[in-house]
């Protein structure tokens, strides 16, 4: 296979880098391109004596046209071929390391992909035979539990034929004794102004508002010990933390047009008034 060898002179160096770019690994007839320095130096004879009997047939470094293309163009070619010298006559130069262009960086990345794969493909597989071997030696470990015996059930004999003459009656269980439904003991605490009041009933009736504000009466009966008071503003009062003055009265001296605050408490249905305080009386 030939081969296309660039000699380059040696006062221009920077040119094989320039060839390198232009020219690439191959020539455009697919030849195997090579660029190198000229490495010759000078005459290696040092007497210029003529020797007997003389071995050089010739001058073996002198190259007419290559030493003419160095010196117009700053570089020669040489074709070689492996089986025969070259072309120019001359003898075949010693092979020169062959320049590669650079990889791109789209190869570079799938060479870098490649081993990704192959490296996550041998981890996955790590991965999967530990997975298998965790799992059989946990089957080969775990031995099932002998079942349980079933238990054994007992039959009762069967009961004594009853005779014909007599007949057996079963006794009933004793009912339990009944209970009075719990009853529910409710506290509720209402306000408004007297309507009414009817000392021997022990009951009076309120206008009672109401959460909604719609005015409404309530009757309200009083217990026998139900608490009925009168509370006052105290101007005189030497402890002012507690401005008013309760005076404990009768449910006849309740009048008509009282504010009261009533305190019931008893039975769902039948609460009694256990206190009334009288908060406002018009004047």
């Amino acid at each position: 296979m030939e081969r296309v060898l660039y000699v380059v002179a040696r006062e221009q160096p920077l040119l094989v880098g320039y060839l390198m770019t232009s020219v690439g690994a191959r020539s455009s007839g697919g030849h195997l391109v090579a660029i190198k320095l000229d490495e010759r130096r000078g005459e290696r004879r040092l007497s210029g004596e003529a020797r007997d009997p003389e071995r050089r047939r010739g001058e073996r470094r002198l190259r007419p046209r290559l030493d003419r293309d160095l010196r117009s163009q700053g570089y020669a070619t040489v074709v070689q071929s492996e089986a025969s010298p070259s072309r120019t006559g001359e003898p075949t130069l010693a092979p020169a390391r062959v320049w590669r262009s650079r990889s791109t960086w789209r190869q570079r990345a799938a060479r870098a992909g490649r081993r990704s794969r192959v490296r996550w493909g041998l981890i996955i597989v790590l991965l999967a035979a530990f997975g298998v071997s965790i799992v059989v030696a946990r089957s080969i470990r775990w031995t099932p539990a002998p079942p349980a015996p079933a238990p054994q059930i007992e039959e009762a004999p069967p009961p004594p034929p009853a005779s014909k003459a007599e007949t057996i009656v079963p006794a009933a269980p004793p009912l339990p004794p009944s209970r009075a439904a719990p009853v529910r003991v409710v506290s509720t605490r209402s306000s408004g102004v007297v309507l009414s009041v009817d000392p021997r009933a022990s009951m009076l009736v309120l206008e009672d508002r109401g959460a909604a504000g719609e005015a409404g009466r309530l009757r309200v009966e009083l217990a026998p010990d139900a608490r009925v008071v009168l509370s006052e503003r105290d101007d005189q009062a030497e402890d002012l933390s507690r401005p008013f003055k309760d005076t404990v009265i009768s449910l006849s001296d309740v009048r008509r047009g009282d504010y009261v605050v009533v305190e019931m408490r008893g039975p769902e249905g039948k609460e009694l008034a256990r206190s009334l305080v009288v908060t406002f009386r018009p004047h």
